[in-house]
Formats: structure tokens, C-alpha cells, sequence
């Protein structure tokens, strides 16, 4: 098997005919792997890259339509079951079905082409295949159109949480009433309804997902030292072997642009043409709502606000790798969408989840027209059919605008049903509407000359309609404008030291509360001696690694006691909002800070001491005196590939490597434990003035294949802070040629 894997890296140089093309197609390597395709229609440059993403990513492909479809049982056997029911049951193969339901016949046709070229890629392999396939002993299907839209319901899925705050709302009021409540969750929550909120405290719901978010950012000609925009974007997303991200290139005479993609998708999603820049964040706009449903005893009628109504139920048969049957799974659905309990939450009652996923939309026809557009107002006519998942997009253009866009649908209903579960009969719950373009906070050249956006709040207070509660404290973005306004004029280079900053304002908010501690002895006063004197710089600092420890420690004294088998969730949803420990802080004398175990009734300080003694202790356990406390070897982080965690498969995974930062440094990177598991998984800067200036880095290597040149080869980039030339000009991308692969048509086609 290992001379198979040998044998399997795909080459790069070479002469190749197809009947699918009516014209040759030149496909340049540079030397960090990245294809720049050049072909003379888009449909053959669609071919192009369809062939080139097979042979870098087939593997990563398959298993994104896997998950998407709810197939991974399939190949991975009972330990991806409950993912397949997660996903059978969050409806998303109707999500895909509606998608291709409204493509236009002429993009339908294109994507077709990319299809046309990943099978081309497959149907020249005989034994060579790479090596996950050769480890599963498997071979997959053709991929199809239907196949290139999993990434983006897999991307809704992993960014859209608001249905699990909405249960986690609920039961917090429950267990702890709404006045208590209210003190740690989001400022601008109201009070739900109590008949509805006391019946649904039996309410379970699954693992949280890992914590993503985004930086962006872009300054006007006025603040760069070219004057010219400036535009930056870093996404962040899980790190993984290969990365999430795939780096191309794909010019024809229509069509010239450049970034990243996901494998499977014929477009790029970040990136620049000849003319306009773009970047994207997660909006965090609330697109979900669960309702509460009453459902008959022969289960298949619902009450609607007309009156009962039939239950729609689809039988899911999933597929399990030794196992002779499939496992049945049958899920109902409302006019609201699929009945989500008990699949996916435990519950007394029957919940629905309304999503926008099921609307359906046009996102690659919008991603088709973006990449397509030359000025701002192209680039706003793209966006209107961008429908999910809802992103801020900032934009910058040759000519010197910039601009913020809102994309995405987003429903208009009252805050009380966005917040919280509500009742599916009550017509004071219906959506009726989504937001119009015009409605939302879109904005071209503001008079400030920079737009920053970090997942934090993006809409004024007084702003007329409900977007979201769902923002990330704004402690990421407050920092890029501090950089941005520190200096008069800026550059790629100072583009790439904020991007790269772990200076933590977060802990700038924590340490007066330290410092004001008093009657510190033992432990605690040699963790305030540690502490006093920290620049609050996510390095290899001891006061970092006690910061953080302590941190954690703090919150789980806070509010364990109360919440019980709820906290982990808790502070999984809540933890990076402007809620929570960030809500009751300057209050010395909470309640929240009384432990109810104990005689007395501690106050703020108190707890600040146990848990620095506590954090000390942990660590001097764990890792002995002060001096070898490293929050970056903490904090390491191991490039998993998705089969890395099986013993004789550990070879496919690269690390440990020290990271600095934190959750809430621009450079973010997001701990489960104290290990990196999220992180920038790429970073851009564009630079107007002069395209072939800009830079980019993805958190590992084009390649897929794990004894590819390019399987890993960003990863010293990534974890220094360096980039590579986003390569544009085609002298330049000649100049770093590393192989040339020539497609041709057949003759017959000539």
C-alpha cells in the first residue's frame, strides 16, 4: 500500500485531450502549488478547475458531500451515525434541492462543466487514487451539481447557532427565572412569555459546535500610504489537514480572478479580480427560529394558526458501513420546516426549526456575478442574490471606494420570537418578510475612511429592525480600530501586523479588577505580582498562561454552582458575547459571585482569589514554576487530518506547533481545552494600488495528499505571520512556474 500512495500524487506537468473542450486550456502551478488556469471560455475554465480541485482535493471533496448529504456512515461506519442523523434530520438535502431548483440554465450549465472536469480527473485513475480511498478500499461516485452545493449547507450549518441559543435562553429562564437570567444573558433580550418557557425545561440539546468567527477590514486612499484602499480578511474556521480553504486562479476573457474557494464550489469566494477587492465575515444575523408544536396523538396532524394541518414525513435511510440494513429515521415537517426533537434536542414538547436554508436561493449565481463585477454597484446587484449563509462582505475597487455590504436573507419578525421558542400556532410568529436591501446598513465610502467589521454588533442601537443578539463582544474590532488610528498612513506591512496582533483587550477589561484586589497573600499575591506588571500580549509570558487559566477557572466559579450540567453549554454560546461574566463584572457585590455551597457570601474579590489560587496551583501542577509556563505550547495546535485519528493513519496529521493569541486577539485563534482548534485559516491583504502587491496564506498547503510538496508547506508561513505574492500578472506567475499542464480537445473536436 505504500508504494500506491507513492504513486498516487497527482503530477502537474503534462499534455492531456478531452472531448469536453473546445479549446486548449493552459493550467500554470506556482511554487506554492496554487493553479492559475488560462483558457479562452468560462466554460472550459470551469472544466479546468473542476479537474484541478480533484486532483488536489478529491478526498476532502467526497467528504463534504458526505456530510452534507448525511452519507458519511456510508465509508466511516457507526461513529459519523450521529452526524448523518444531525444532518437527515436539519433537512439539508431539501435545502440542495431547491438551491439547483433555481439555478439559471446557463449557470447550471457551467457548473456542469466543473462536474464534467472532476470526473474526467477521476476516470483517468486506475490504481493510482489517493490515499484515503486506497485506506477505505472504496471509489467514489460521479460528482454531480447537486454535490457542489454541500459546501455551502455545510458552511450554513457550522456558522449558524441561533436555534441553540434560543433553547439555551429558554432554560436558563426556567431554571433560574427571568429576572436572574436576564443578568447574564444578552442586554437586549426581553422576557419571554412563562407558560411557554416553564414547559420546556427538559430541554437537551447536542455538542456545540467550535467557535468560528472573521476579521475584516478596509481603509480608504486617505489612510494608505499608496491612496489607494487597503483591504484585509481573515476567516475563522476550523484548522484541518488539508485546510478548509483552496487557493486559485481562473482567468479567460470574461472572467479573471483570483482567491480562495472550497473544494467542490467552481468559484472563488474571497478574493479580487482586475477591478474590486472583497473579504467576508460571518454577519451573525439570526436566521433561525424554533417553534414550539403541537402535534396529535397519531402523529401526523399539526395546529397551525388556521387549524390542524397534515404533518409532512419523510423516511431517511441511512446507510452504515458492516451493517447488512440501513438504519430508519423518520423526520416530520411543518410548513416551518422539520420537527428537530427528539433528534436533534431532547424535549416534552415537538420543536420546529424555521431556517432561510430552506427557502432556497441563488448564492452561486451571486458568487458567479461577484466575481464578474467591476464597480460597486455590479458588486451590490451580485450580492442581493447572495441568500445564505448571511455574511458582511467589505469591498475596495481601483478607483478608490469602499463599501460595506450585509448579504444574506434575513427574516423580519418580532424580537420575542427570534429569541426564544414560540409557539408555531400563534400567527404573531410567522415571518412576514425578509429585510429589503435597502433597509439594510449598507454603506459606500463612510466619512472616516475605514469599515471594520469582527462579528461584533454592526447595526446602531436606535437601527429599526431585529437582525441579531448573537454578536461576539466587540473586543476584536475595538482593537483593529485602535491600529488603524494609531498611525496616519498604513501599508501591506501594517496590514500584516494587525492581522497578526495578540495584544488582548479582553484582558485589558480584566486586569483593573485584579489590581484592585486586596489582603492578597500565598498564591494569590504571587499571581497578582505576576500579573500587575503584563502588557496583556498572548505570548510565552507566564502572566498569559496564569491569565488564561485563571480566565477560564473564574467563569466556571461564577456560574457552575448555579447552572449545573447547563454551564459547559453556557459558556460554549455565551462565553464571547456581551453577556455573562462580561455583563456582571463591575458589580462587586453580584450575586452571582455567592457560591451557595458555603456559610458566607462572597463578592467579587472573593472569587477572583480562589481562582487565581486555583489557576496557580493548576499550573505549577501541570507544568511546574512560573518560568515554564508557555501559553503558546499550551495553546499548540496539531494539523489533524480527518482520518488522523486512526493509530496506523497518525502519519497523515503534522504537529504540534506553539500559537499565540486568543479568542478575543485579532489574531483568534479558539481553544477546546487549552489546544488551538480554530483559527485565521486564511489571511489576505489586497492592495489597490497595485494588485500584484497583494499577499495571502492559507494554515497548511494546496496539496491534499500527504506526501505532496504542498501538503504542509504554508505551515511555517501561517504560524510566523509571513504570506506569499498573490500572483497575478501572468509574467510573474511564469516567473514561478513549477509546472505547466496543457488540456486539449480531442481532434475531432478541433
Amino acid at each position: 500500500m505504500i508504494y500506491s500512495f507513492y504513486h498516487s500524487v497527482a503530477g502537474v506537468e503534462g499534455e492531456l485531450t478531452s472531448p469536453a473542450l473546445s479549446a486548449e486550456v493552459k493550467i500554470i502551478r506556482d511554487r506554492w502549488g496554487i493553479p492559475h488556469i488560462f483558457a479562452a471560455n468560462e466554460k472550459d475554465l470551469f472544466f479546468a478547475s473542476g479537474f484541478v480541485q480533484a486532483q488536489d482535493r478529491m478526498w476532502q471533496m467526497e467528504l463534504l458531500r458526505r456530510a452534507g448529504s448525511g452519507r458519511l456512515s456510508e465509508i466511516l461506519g457507526t461513529k459519523t451515525l450521529d452526524t448523518d442523523r444531525l444532518m437527515r434530520t436539519l433537512g439539508l438535502k431539501e435545502a440542495v434541492r431547491k438551491d439547483f431548483e433555481k439555478l439559471t440554465p446557463a449557470l447550471k450549465d457551467l457548473i456542469q462543466s466543473y462536474c464534467d472536469g472532476v470526473n474526467a480527473w477521476m476516470n483517468s485513475l486506475k490504481w493510482n487514487w489517493p490515499p484515503e480511498f486506497l485506506a477505505l478500499r472504496y471509489r467514489p461516485e460521479p460528482w454531480t451539481v447537486q454535490d457542489s452545493f454541500a459546501a455551502k449547507v455545510i458552511l450554513a450549518v457550522a456558522l449558524s447557532e441561533e436555534y441553540r441559543a434560543e433553547i439555551m435562553r429558554a432554560k436558563l429562564v426556567n431554571k433560574l427565572g427571568a429576572e436572574k437570567a436576564l443578568q447574564i444573558l444578552e442586554e437586549d433580550v426581553g422576557i419571554p412569555p412563562a407558560l411557554e418557557i416553564s414547559e420546556l425545561f427538559s430541554m437537551k440539546s447536542p455538542d456545540f459546535p467550535r467557535d468560528v468567527g472573521s476579521n475584516n477590514w478596509v481603509i480608504s486612499g486617505a489612510r494608505s500610504q499608496s491612496g489607494k484602499p487597503l483591504l484585509a480578511n481573515d476567516p475563522h474556521l476550523q484548522i484541518s489537514l488539508p485546510p478548509v480553504w483552496y487557493e486559485i486562479h481562473m482567468s479567460c476573457p470574461t472572467l479573471n480572478v483570483t482567491g480562495v474557494t472550497m473544494p467542490g464550489v467552481p468559484l472563488v469566494l474571497i478574493g479580487h479580480n482586475d477591478s474590486i477587492a472583497w473579504g467576508v465575515t460571518y454577519s451573525y444575523a439570526d436566521v433561525q427560529d424554533v417553534y414550539i408544536e403541537r402535534i396529535n396523538d397519531s402523529r401526523d396532524m399539526y395546529l397551525n394558526e388556521e387549524g390542524w394541518k397534515p404533518l409532512v414525513k419523510k423516511e431517511e435511510r441511512i446507510f452504515v458501513k458492516g451493517r447488512k440494513t440501513p438504519e430508519l429515521l423518520e423526520v416530520l415537517w411543518t410548513e416551518r420546516g422539520p420537527v428537530i426533537s427528539p433528534h436533534i434536542v431532547k424535549s416534552r414538547l415537538p420543536l420546529s426549526l424555521r431556517w432561510t436554508l430552506y427557502e432556497g436561493g441563488n448564492t452561486f449565481d451571486a458568487l458567479y456575478q461577484l466575481d464578474k463585477a467591476d464597480n460597486w454597484e455590479e458588486f451590490c446587484r451580485a450580492l442581493r442574490n447572495f441568500d445564505a449563509p448571511s455574511q458582511n462582505f467589505v469591498y475596495a475597487d481601483i478607483q478608490g471606494n469602499i463599501g460595506y455590504y450585509l448579504a444574506g436573507k434575513i427574516p423580519v419578525r418580532p424580537k420575542l420570537v427570534a429569541l426564544f421558542p414560540f409557539p408555531g400556532w400563534q400567527k404573531e410568529g410567522r415571518w412576514s418578510g425578509f429585510l429589503e436591501e435597502n433597509e439594510k446598513p449598507n454603506v459606500l465610502n463612510p466619512p472616516d475612511g475605514f469599515i471594520v467589521t469582527a462579528n461584533n454588533k454592526i447595526v446602531p442601537d436606535n437601527y429599526p429592525f431585529y437582525i441579531s443578539s448573537d454578536w461576539f463582544s466587540p473586543f476584536r474590532a475595538n482593537r483593529i480600530k485602535e491600529l488603524l488610528l494609531g498611525r496616519e498612513k498604513h501599508t501591506v506591512d501594517t496590514f500584516k501586523a494587525i492581522q497578526n496582533d495578540i495584544h488582548s483587550n479582553a484582558a485589558g477589561l480584566f486586569l483593573p479588577y485584579l489590581k484592585d484586589v486586596q489582603g492578597a497573600g500565598g498564591k494569590v499575591k504571587e499571581a497578582l505580582d505576576l500579573l500587575k506588571n503584563w502588557d496583556a500580549e498572548m505570548n510565552a509570558q507566564p502572566a498569559a498562561a496564569l491569565y488564561e487559566v485563571f480566565v477560564k477557572t473564574f467563569n466556571e466559579e461564577v456560574f457552575r454552582d448555579e447552572l449545573g450540567n447547563d454551564y459547559n453549554d453556557f459558556y460554549a454560546l455565551f462565553g464571547r458575547k456581551p453577556a455573562g461574566i462580561f455583563r456582571i463584572l463591575s458589580d462587586r457585590a453580584s450575586p452571582w459571585f455567592d457560591k451557595k455551597n458555603t456559610p458566607v457570601v462572597e463578592d467579587r474579590d472573593a472569587v477572583i482569589k480562589s481562582s487565581l489560587e486555583s489557576a496557580y496551583g493548576w499550573l505549577e501542577k501541570n507544568y511546574g514554576p512560573p518560568r515554564k509556563w508557555d501559553w503558546p505550547k499550551m495553546h499548540a495546535i496539531e494539523f489533524q487530518h480527518s482520518l488522523g485519528h486512526v493509530p496506523v493513519l497518525k502519519f497523515f496529521n503534522k504537529g504540534k506547533h506553539p500559537v499565540s493569541g486568543e479568542t478575543f486577539t485579532v489574531k483568534a485563534t479558539f481553544s477546546q481545552g487549552y489546544e488551538t482548534k480554530v483559527g485565521p485559516s486564511y489571511r489576505q491583504i489586497i492592495d489597490l494600488s497595485d494588485l500584484n502587491r497583494s499577499i495571502s496564506v492559507i494554515s497548511s498547503g494546496q496539496n491534499g495528499h500527504f506526501l505532496g510538496r504542498h501538503y504542509g508547506d504554508q505551515i511555517p508561513l501561517w504560524l510566523e505571520g509571513r504570506y506569499h505574492p498573490m500572483l497575478f500578472e501572468r509574467k510573474d506567475i511564469q516567473a514561478n512556474s513549477e509546472g505547466v499542464l496543457i488540456m486539449k480537445p480531442t481532434p475531432e473536436k478541433k
